[in-house]
């Protein structure tokens, strides 16, 4: 099929995370298009606050806040040194839900993620946000492993 020239959305996960800046990277790196539109998507983590006092509630939120509006400023940064043009999205939720629906809504026609590498037992119990995605998503997937110095170490 021969390329159109239109515009593909590229949904990308994001959070505060390296592995979040090593899938940013390695797309600039390696699937990049001069007319590539990123959706960047983030999904805070959540409290409950069923037992937080007003005051330590209004804190929390207040940090959250300042920490997703730091996250979209870095990524805009991003965005603009390299001259690609896209938008940051916030979710709340649960992430691997909210990425896939995002994405879906925004017509993205793929979805990248980093990983943390959590091993088997670990991401049975606690649940994986790429593998939900992977699973879930009704357009293809690419989940960035990206073994640190401290991951090889481990191995």
């Amino acid at each position: 099929m021969a390329d159109t020239g239109a515009q593909r959305i590229v949904a990308i996960a994001i959070d505060e995370s390296e592995h979040s800046d090593n899938a940013f990277q390695w797309y600039c790196e390696h699937i990049y298009k001069e007319n590539d539109y990123l959706l960047l998507i983030h999904v805070p983590e959540t409290y409950d606050f069923t037992m937080a006092s007003p005051a330590v509630v209004e804190q929390l939120l207040k940090e959250l806040e300042e920490r997703v509006d730091n996250l979209e400023k870095k990524y805009r940064e991003k965005l603009l040194s390299r001259g690609i043009s896209g938008k940051f999205r916030t979710a709340s939720g649960k992430p691997g839900e909210k990425i896939v629906s995002v994405a879906r809504d925004e017509r993205a026609t793929l979805i990248i993620t980093g990983t943390r590498g959590l091993g088997k037992f670990r991401r049975t119990i606690l649940g994986s946000v790429s593998d939900y995605i992977v699973h879930h998503s009704n357009v293809p997937v690419l989940v960035c492993r990206w073994k640190t110095q401290e991951d090889g170490a481990k191995s």
